[in-house]
């Protein structure tokens, strides 16, 4: 009806306009302007009586068709309740109906088809599905260096079929890396540290082994996420993560947006890489862990032992440059290095009492521990000024590798409630052990101080990945000065 309806008022709606059209083209008169009106009143009058009549059936149509809707769901309903109220189940007769289809010929023959027809299909079909050529999956893979045994560096290889990682979150970053520095931590890692923290706050793959090693990285952004607002492709960036997260010695690396920040542009990839994961430890532990102010380290006397590390190297030039007064104890042969760094004084450590060297000197306000011999930790703490502050960034020990299986199951489950509670609060979930401490505001603020001339970085030896375990043995050596850096090609 809507259609017929419709027709019919374009149809009127022509001849008007066409009447009209006409009538202006002939000379107007008084007979012709008389049938003008008499043809408008006439076709004014049939749309009035198509309208009514077409309301008219309208109203009829719509009431028939619901009462017609209403009649069939009513015997809808009756037929499902008989249906319901009429059915049984008799096992007797089911089993005499089974046993009559059984025992009859012909119809025993047809099963027999059946089945034999269904059976020789069913190979048929899997024989041309599983020989039927189909378009291999394209995988990429990376070189990644990972350990694979919690039995220390033995434990380590460099392989080259791991997978490329890809981006799943809107706010991700693809980074294909340049250059990671190598750091005690990836030793302790190798002998199971943060193995507890590693099943708790990582997702997949990323709980247990084998683990990727590598705290920090620099490189270049190769693709992200839809997300992802202060990045673009072609972006060279760096960044740092805790023990407990997947490492980033390998060729790409998928991480939030969040975590990275832009390197120096005055720096190489290398040196960038030995800057970030080394450089928000000295950061922290300055500003965070010590009486010294961030900025104002003057009037401070700052006692720096292992001046020779990477992070000693950055300790020593930001005391400095914010004011402080330095003293440095490290091997003799980096006494040079250590100097053009900006210490004021250095104690060499070689053969000799430091507790004596000490006495030569007037307490400190700041002591910053790096590495070296345990048993000097007392020493050096009894020249400290009263409400001096002592900092070790000596990777400590974690007793949650060591836990058994009820205490384990204990320490999971605060660990679970407390991650809980920092979802519901909005908190960063990353903020476990060391992962307070790595920041991208710290990062950014070292890029500042690297562009303007004010930090300089420190790279010992750079080696490349198939020389991983060459790498871990000089991140061991006392001798060692600056960062070791394992470079990607």
């Amino acid at each position: 009806m809507d259609d017929v309806w419709f027709r019919l008022s374009c149809y009127f709606d022509n001849l008007q306009f066409e009447c009209r059209h006409i009538i202006d083209k002939v000379q107007t008169s008084a007979a012709t302007q008389q049938v003008h009106r008499w043809i408008l009143l006439w076709s004014e009058q049939c749309c009035q009586l198509l309208r009514e009549l077409y309301d008219g059936l309208q109203r009829v149509q719509i009431k028939e068709s619901l009462l017609g809707a209403l009649y069939w769901l009513q015997r809808i309903w009756e037929q499902l309740q008989f249906q319901y109220y009429s059915l049984e189940f008799n096992p007797k007769d089911f089993y005499r109906q089974l046993t009559n289809l059984l025992t009859k010929e012909v119809q025993r023959r047809e099963l027999f088809y059946f089945l034999v027809g269904s059976s020789i299909g069913g190979l048929i079909g899997y024989s041309i599905g599983s020989h039927w050529p189909q378009k291999p999956l394209r995988v990429h893979h990376m070189k990644a260096v990972i350990c694979h045994h919690y039995i220390g560096i033995e434990g380590v290889a460099m392989i080259e079929d791991e997978e490329i990682p890809t981006i799943v979150r809107s706010d991700e970053l693809l980074i294909q890396v340049k250059a990671t520095s190598v750091n005690v931590i990836d030793v302790k890692i190798c002998q199971g540290y943060s193995k507890a923290y590693r099943r708790l706050l990582n997702s997949g793959r990323h709980k247990d082994l084998p683990v990727i090693l590598g705290r920090d990285c620099a490189g270049i952004v190769v693709d992200i996420g839809r997300g992802v607002v202060n990045f673009d492709v072609g972006d060279e960036v760096f960044l740092a993560v805790p023990s407990w997260a997947p490492g980033t010695m390998s060729e790409y690396l998928v991480v939030p947006e969040a975590h990275v920040a832009k390197r120096p542009k005055l720096a190489t990839f290398e040196s960038s890489a030995s800057l970030a994961y080394n450089g928000c430890l000295a950061w922290d532990a300055l500003v965070k862990k010590s009486v010294i102010e961030e900025g104002n380290a003057k009037g401070k006397r700052v006692l720096v032992y292992g001046g020779n590390t990477p992070i000693g190297c950055i300790l020593i030039q930001l005391v400095k440059l914010w004011g402080g007064h330095v003293v440095s104890a490290c091997k003799p042969h980096a006494i040079p290095v250590i100097r053009a760094l900006g210490a004021d004084e250095v104690i060499p450590l070689n053969d000799v009492n430091i507790e004596k060297e000490l006495e030569l000197y007037d307490k400190f306000n700041a002591i910053f521990y790096t590495g070296g011999d345990l048993y000097t930790q007392c020493t050096l703490k009894k020249h400290l000024l009263p409400y001096g502050s002592y900092v070790s960034t000596v990777p400590e020990n974690l007793t949650s590798d060591s836990l058994g299986f009820i205490f384990g199951s204990i320490f999971s489950g605060y660990v679970r409630i407390k991650l809980l509670l920092q979802y519901l609060f909005g908190c960063n979930t990353r903020q476990w052990k060391e992962g307070a401490k790595i920041s991208p505001a710290y990062l950014q603020a070292l890029t500042e101080l690297v562009e303007a001339d004010q930090l300089q970085t420190v790279v010992d030896r750079a080696y490349t990945p198939q020389n991983i375990e060459r790498a871990l043995q000089h991140v061991l050596d006392p001798s060692a000065i600056g960062s070791t850096v394992i470079k990607f090609q």
